[in-house]
């Protein structure tokens, strides 16, 4: 039984037979695989031997394929049938309706059966940018200090984004609770939203407005709307930086026991995003200023720096960072 078996594979050898797809280069090398595809004058193989290997189509001089498969020529039209090369670089395909002759050079793409072409493809993959998508945050940070004084604390940071190819439409919130020696040291909140849209890949326009309050400060509520126009400096994979600036309305209302007088005023509005992709983070930084028109010494500026810290755990990571809201009319900032 042994020496038929080998017989058969000595046999199997002389005859060229294949289990497989082949390829036979100009230079005369032959290579066995599996084709996973054509397009744009590469054709891709699977080996036993080195994996996925390229092969520049224009070395190509014979091309038989195992299987069906599909191939689309330079004149646009699409055949599906087995593939049977010959020496002089003639291809013939065996199609449902009868045998077609065709040459390497002629074939435009190459795909298996049940799977989409490199053309349908590269559409879906521009009509995947084309799509506006969500992104969510979500943070916790809890704090907590013992000593001379002692202080916990709770805060909670939420933010929901659609990024379209050309506009961004952002909702964001964020809340702070702390207690100092069983005093109450931090109780405020805000939310708000952002659009802008871009008017080429540098300049862009936005309108924004956020409302909270800051029971510390004794404002019940301030409210911050604003237009204007962006620049940005850098867009890339690892770094973004854009620099905005326009003009608003602020209105805040204070606690009957603050003695503050409601302010209700035009302001400019000026902001700052940079985002840094490092090799074991992500840098982000955003600021925003809101001075009055009338009083520049009048204003707010929030100051928002963190670095998240990838877990192995997709999604999650650890968050290390320091906000800050200041109002210069408050007897008391945080």
């Amino acid at each position: 039984m042994k020496k038929i078996l080998s017989l058969l594979a000595v046999l199997l050898a002389a005859s060229g037979i294949s289990f497989g797809d082949v390829i036979v280069t100009k230079s005369g090398s032959r290579i066995v695989g599996t084709i996973k595809g054509i397009d744009g004058g590469k054709i891709t193989v699977a080996t036993d031997f080195a994996g996925e290997i390229v092969i520049d189509q224009a070395q190509v001089d014979q091309m038989t394929t195992d299987e069906p498969v599909f191939v689309s020529l330079e004149d646009g039209a699409a055949y599906s049938g087995k593939i049977t090369g010959t020496p002089n670089g003639s291809l013939n395909i065996a199609t449902d309706n009868g045998d077609l002759a065709v040459t390497v050079e002629n074939v435009k793409e190459g795909w298996k059966p049940g799977e989409k072409s490199p053309t349908q493809i590269r559409q879906a993959a521009e009509m995947d940018k084309l799509r506006r998508k969500w992104a969510y945050q979500a943070a916790l940070d809890l704090t907590g200090k013992s000593g001379n004084s002692e202080s916990t604390g709770l805060g909670m940071n939420l933010r929901a984004t659609l990024q379209g190819p050309d506009d961004r439409l952002e909702f964001f919130g964020r809340a702070n609770f702390e207690e100092t020696d069983g005093q109450k040291s931090a109780d405020d909140a805000r939310a708000g939203v952002d659009y802008s849209n871009q008017l080429n890949d540098a300049w862009n326009w936005y309108v924004s407005s956020e409302f909270g309050r800051d029971v510390i400060k004794d404002t019940d509520l301030f409210v911050t709307t604003a237009a204007g126009f962006g620049y940005t400096f850098a867009n890339t994979e690892t770094r973004f930086l854009n620099l905005r600036g326009g003009f608003g309305y602020r209105f805040e209302d204070y606690s009957v026991f603050s003695g503050r007088e409601e302010l209700s005023a035009a302001s400019m509005d000026f902001g700052l995003e940079h985002k840094e992709k490092l090799k074991w983070g992500n840098l982000v930084n955003r600021i925003k200023f809101t001075p009055t028109v009338e009083d520049f010494g009048s204003f707010r500026i929030y100051q928002d720096t963190a670095i998240d810290l990838p877990l192995k755990v997709d999604a999650y990571s650890v968050r290390l960072g320091f906000a800050n809201d200041y109002d210069s009319d408050a007897d008391l900032s945080g």
